[in-house]
C-alpha cells in the first residue's frame, strides 16, 4: 500500500541525505533495493539546498528525475512515469514532491488514482513512499489522506527540531499488530533511531496497585447537602475549606468536593483547586457541585484549567451527582497548570456592568460588552421578551433576578431585554427559567433570540428609535415567533427566525 510523509518544507530532503530508510519510520521494515524519483528535473534538483547532492544519489540504487523542467501537477501523469520505471520486486520507491500534486482541484480524482497505484503495488509487490514537503499551502492534505485510510497504508509529519533530530508524527498506520494512530517520536539522525516522545511521562510512575487502591474518602463542607438530602457513609464533611486542605495533605488521592452557591463565589473555589493541586498532586479527585444555576460555560474553563476534574450542574440530582462522583474514582489529572495561578485570571472577563438600567444606557453597556467578548472569543446573547397584555411590564421585570456579572435587563415598549454575557444557545431556555421567580410561560406570551452581533446592534437600534420603531411593528414575522416560551416542566426552546436582510452596507460595530 501507499505511504506519505509530510513536511512543512524541502527538509524532508535533507533527512532523505541522512538515510533513505529513515524516512519509512519505526513501524515498517526496511528492504534491500530502494529507488528514489524526483517529481522535478534535473535541473531543479540542483537548486535545492541540499549539501551533497552527488551523495544523496548514491545512497540509492537508482534515482530517476522527469524530463520536463517542472513537477507534475496532475497525479496521474505521475502514475503513468512511475508504471515505467523498471523497478524489482521487494523495492522502496520513494517519490518526492511537493504538495501542489494533492491540491483541492485534484482530491476528485485522488481516490481514483489510489486505486490504480494499490493495484499496480500489488502486482509488482512494490512499497511507495511518497514524500510531501511545503505541505503549509495545503494545510487540508493530512484530512484528506485521513480520508482515504483504507487505500493508504500510513501518513506521518517530519519536522526538524534541531541539525541532527527531527520530529516525527505518525498520524496512523496499518502494522501487524493493528492500526497505531497519533504516535510521536524523536528522530536522532546520527544514532538513526527512534524515541517515543510520552507526553504524560508521570504515569509511568503510578503502578496498576496505586490506581487500583484508590482512596474513595469524599470531603466536602457541610453546606453541599440540600434539604431531605442523605450522603454515603464515605462523605466527611468539615465547617471550613482550609480544614479540607489540611486533611488533604495527608490524604493525596481523596475526592474533594466544593459547593457552588454564587457567582462571586467561583473565583475563591477555583484559587482553592488550584493550591489543592499543586500541593497534593495529580491524583486528588477535585469536583465543583453547582447548587444555584450560576457558572457560566467560560467560567468552566476557568475551573477546569484550576485543577478541577469534575464540575456538577444544579440540575443534576443528587443520585446521580453521587453516581458522577464515584465514577471517577481511580482517575489523574492530565492537564497542565501553570506556574502562577493569576495568569489564570487572564482568560476570565471581566465586566464592568451587571443589572438592570434604562434602554439607552443598556443599548451602550451592551455594545461594550459584545466588543469585549468577541475579543475573547465568548458567545453572547439578546433576549426579547414579549410580556402578554394583561401584564404590567414593570411588575415583570421586577420577577428577575440576574445573578452573574455581566447580564444586563431593560425594559422597552412592551418587551424586556435581557443580555446574557458567556452563554451557550443551548442553555438560553434553561436560564430564563432560572432568574424568574414565576415560570415564565406566565409572564411572556413569546421571546426572539439574537446571537448575531450585527442583528443584536440591529435590534437595540431599532427599540432606541422611534421612527425605526414604526417601521419596524409593521413587519411583525420578521422576527416573531408564536410559539409559547418553554415552563420549569418542558426543556421545549423556541428561537428567532429570521429572514436575511438586504443591507446596502454592513452594519459593525461601533
Amino acid at each position: 500500500m501507499t505511504n506519505f510523509i509530510l513536511s512543512e518544507d524541502d527538509k524532508v530532503i535533507n533527512l532523505l541525505e541522512t538515510d533513505p530508510c529513515s524516512l519509512q519510520g519505526p513501524h515498517a521494515a526496511d528492504s534491500d533495493y530502494h529507488v528514489l524519483l524526483f517529481n522535478t528535473s534535473y535541473d531543479c534538483y540542483q537548486q535545492f539546498s541540499i549539501k551533497n547532492k552527488d551523495k544523496l544519489l548514491a545512497l540509492y540504487n537508482e534515482v530517476f528525475f522527469l524530463k520536463c523542467s517542472n513537477s507534475l501537477k496532475n497525479i496521474f501523469q505521475l502514475l503513468d512515469d512511475i508504471e515505467k520505471i523498471p523497478v524489482t520486486s521487494g523495492s522502496t520507491l520513494f517519490v518526492v514532491s511537493d504538495s501542489s500534486l494533492f491540491s483541492s482541484s485534484n482530491n476528485e480524482q485522488l481516490s481514483t488514482a489510489l486505486s490504480r497505484l494499490k493495484i499496480w503495488q500489488l502486482q509488482s509487490n512494490i512499497t511507495v513512499y511518497f514524500c510531501i514537503y511545503d505541505v503549509r499551502h495545503n494545510k487540508s492534505l493530512a484530512s484528506t489522506l485521513l480520508a482515504h485510510s483504507n487505500q493508504v497504508e500510513s501518513v506521518s509529519f517530519v519536522s526538524t527540531s534541531d541539525e541532527t533530530n527531527y520530529h516525527y508524527t505518525l498520524l496512523f498506520a496499518h502494522t501487524k499488530q493493528g492500526i497505531m494512530t497519533n504516535a510521536d517520536y524523536y528522530f536522532d539522525a546520527n544514532q538513526k533511531t527512534y524515541t517515543p516522545i510520552e507526553d504524560k511521562a508521570y504515569l509511568r510512575n503510578l503502578s496498576i496497585t496505586d490506581t487500583i487502591n484508590d482512596n474513595r474518602d469524599i470531603l466536602t463542607l457541610a453546606s453541599l447537602l440540600r434539604e431531605n438530602e442523605i450522603p454515603p457513609a464515605q462523605f466527611r464533611f468539615f465547617e471550613t475549606p482550609e480544614e479540607i486542605l489540611e486533611a488533604s495533605i495527608t490524604n493525596k488521592k481523596a475526592t474533594i468536593v466544593f459547593p457552588c452557591v454564587s457567582y462571586e463565589a467561583i473565583e475563591g473555589i477555583s484559587r482553592l483547586a488550584y493550591q489543592l493541586r499543586t500541593s497534593c498532586g495529580l491524583e486528588l479527585k477535585i469536583i465543583i457541585r453547582e447548587l444555584i444555576q450560576c457558572i457560566s460555560y467560560f467560567d468552566e474553563r476557568l475551573l477546569l484549567d484550576s485543577g478541577v476534574n469534575l464540575i456538577v450542574p444544579a440540575e443534576v440530582s443528587f443520585s446521580h451527582f453521587v453516581s458522577q462522583t464515584l465514577a471517577i474514582q481511580n482517575q489523574v489529572y492530565v492537564d497542565q497548570l501553570p506556574d502562577k495561578y493569576e495568569d489564570l485570571l487572564s482568560l476570565r472577563p471581566r465586566y464592568s456592568y451587571s443589572g438592570q438600567s434604562d434602554i439607552t444606557l443598556f443599548t451602550q453597556h451592551v455594545k461594550s460588552l459584545i466588543s469585549q467578548q468577541m475579543s475573547l472569543k465568548i458567545d453572547f446573547a439578546l433576549i426579547r421578551l414579549n410580556i402578554l397584555p394583561s401584564q404590567d411590564i414593570t411588575e415583570c421585570a421586577s420577577l428577575c433576578k440576574l445573578r452573574r456579572d455581566g447580564d444586563l435587563l431593560a425594559t422597552g415598549d412592551s418587551v424586556i431585554y435581557v443580555f446574557l454575557s458567556a452563554i451557550r444557545a443551548n442553555d438560553i431556555g434553561d436560564v430564563l427559567n432560572g432568574i424568574f421567580h414565576l415560570k415564565v410561560s406566565e409572564l411572556f406570551s413569546s421571546y426572539d433570540v439574537f446571537i448575531n452581533p450585527v442583528d443584536i446592534i440591529e435590534e437595540l437600534t431599532n427599540a432606541t428609535t422611534p421612527h425605526l420603531n414604526k417601521s419596524f411593528k409593521t413587519k411583525p414575522t420578521r422576527w416573531y415567533t408564536s410559539k409559547p416560551l418553554p415552563s420549569h416542566k418542558t426543556t421545549t426552546r423556541t428561537y428567532a427566525k429570521r429572514v436575511p436582510l438586504e443591507r446596502k452596507s454592513q452594519r459593525v460595530l461601533p
